[in-house]
C-alpha cells in the first residue's frame, strides 16, 4: 500500500505526527510512506528510516517571493509524487488538503468541527472526528491510524523509540563544545512566541545552579541575544555556533539533558528519548507525555486549544527552583 501524509509545518507539529510512523509501520510492515512537508521543515524528516521519500514544497519561499513559474514547478513536483493509496491530511488546512487531493486516489483529514480550516474538508473522502483537548500526539496518530482501519494502543506512543535520525557528519558541528567530564545540558532560549520562552534572566539562575556544561541554542537574531545575555551571566555556558536542523537533532540527541518551552527542540528531545524539562505557559501541556526521561511543568493559565492567547506570559510565574530540582533528578538517573 502506497501512503502519503501531508504536514507541511510547523517545525513541532510534523515532530508530532511522525510518532504515528511507528504504529503505521508496526502495523502495516511492508507500506511504503511518502511524507509532503514545506521546505523550511522538511530536513527534520531526513534519514528517517519508516519514510521511502520526502516531499519538500518550497511554500515559504513561494508567499515570500511568488511567481508563477515557480507555483508550476511545485505543482508538477507534487502532481508527479503520485498517486497514492490513500493521502492523510494531518494538517488541517486548505493548502494542505488540496496537496493531499492531488495525489491521493483516496483522502482523509480531520472533520469539520476540529478541522484548522472548514474550506480543507471538502477535498476528504473520509473525515474523523477528534476533540482538540486531546493529547496531541495521540490526536494526530489516531487519524493516521483510523483512516487505515488501525487499531492501536496509547502506550506504543508513551513507550515510543526515537524516531529522529541524523548522518554521522551532522554531530561533528558540536562535537567540541561538549564535556566528559560534567553533564551537557541545552538550554532552548526560543520560540516563534515571545510568550513561550522562560526568561532568560531566570535561565541565568537555573544555569548558575546546575554548574554543569550549559550549551545554549538559537536560530535568530533574538535568540541569539537572550543566548548571549546568558553566557555573560554564568561561567558555565557556552553558545553553540548556529545549526541547521539536521545538526540540532544531533546535538540534542548527544545531550544529557535539554530544557526549554514549548519549541520544536525541545520537542526533539521529547522524541528522541533525551531527558528534557518543558515548561508551558500559553499552550496546553498535553501536546507530548510526560514520563521518566521527559517532565513538564504548566503555568497556572487556563488555555484553550481553540483560542490561544500570544499575551500570556504565565511562563514567567514557573520557579526556578522547580526547574533546576527536576533537572537534578533527571541528570542523577
Amino acid at each position: 500500500m502506497k501512503i502519503a501524509i501531508v504536514r507541511l509545518s510547523s517545525l513541532g507539529d510534523i515532530i508530532f505526527c511522525m510518532a504515528a510512523l511507528q504504529v503505521i509501520r508496526r502495523h502495516l510492515p511492508d507500506c511504503s510512506i511518502t511524507w509532503f512537508a514545506d521546505s523550511k521543515f522538511a530536513d527534520i524528516l531526513d534519514h528517517q528510516r519508516d519514510l521511502a521519500r520526502v516531499v519538500k514544497i518550497d511554500l515559504k519561499g513561494l508567499k515570500k517571493s511568488f511567481s508563477w513559474k515557480k507555483l508550476g514547478e511545485e505543482y508538477r513536483q507534487v502532481a508527479q509524487s503520485g498517486p497514492f493509496d490513500l493521502a492523510i491530511d494531518l494538517h488541517g488546512m486548505l493548502k494542505s488538503a488540496l496537496v493531499a487531493r492531488r495525489v491521493g486516489t483516496r483522502t482523509a483529514g480531520f472533520a469539520r468541527d476540529c478541522v484548522k480550516e472548514p474550506l480543507a474538508t471538502l477535498c476528504y473522502d473520509a473525515t474523523v472526528s477528534l476533540p482538540l483537548e486531546m493529547n496531541t500526539v495521540l490526536r494526530y496518530a489516531t487519524l493516521a491510524a483510523g483512516s487505515l482501519g488501525i487499531s492501536f494502543d496509547e502506550s506504543e506512543l508513551r513507550h515510543k523509540q526515537p524516531f529522529l535520525f541524523y548522518a554521522e557528519e551532522d554531530r561533528e558541528a558540536t562535537r567540541p563544545y561538549f564535556r566528559s567530564d560534567k553533564k551537557n545540558v541545552i538550554l532552548v532560549v526560543g520560540s516563534t512566541w515571545e510568550s513561550r520562552n522562560y526568561p532568560k534572566e531566570k535561565l541565568v539562575t537555573v544555569a548558575n545552579a546546575l554548574g554543569e556544561n550549559i550549551l545554549i541554542c538559537h536560530g535568530s537574531p533574538a535568540e541569539y541575544r537572550a543566548a548571549s545575555f546568558i553566557a555573560e551571566r554564568c561561567a558555565f555556558a557556552t553558545i553553540l555556533p548556529k545549526l541547521n536542523l539536521n545538526q540540532l537533532k544531533a546535538a540534542i540527541s548527544a545531550a544529557d539533558l535539554v530544557i526549554g518551552g514549548d519549541t520544536g527542540p525541545t520537542h526533539i528531545a521529547w522524541a528522541n528519548n533525551v531527558p528534557c524539562v518543558v515548561l508551558f505557559g500559553p499552550t496546553p501541556a498535553h501536546r507530548i507525555y510526560p514520563g521518566p526521561r521527559c517532565r513538564i511543568l504548566k503555568s497556572s493559565s487556563q488555555v484553550r486549544e481553540a483560542k490561544l492567547d500570544k499575551n500570556d506570559f504565565s511562563i514567567n510565574e514557573l520557579a526556578e527552583e522547580r526547574i533546576v530540582a527536576l533537572a537534578q533528578e533527571l541528570l542523577a538517573c
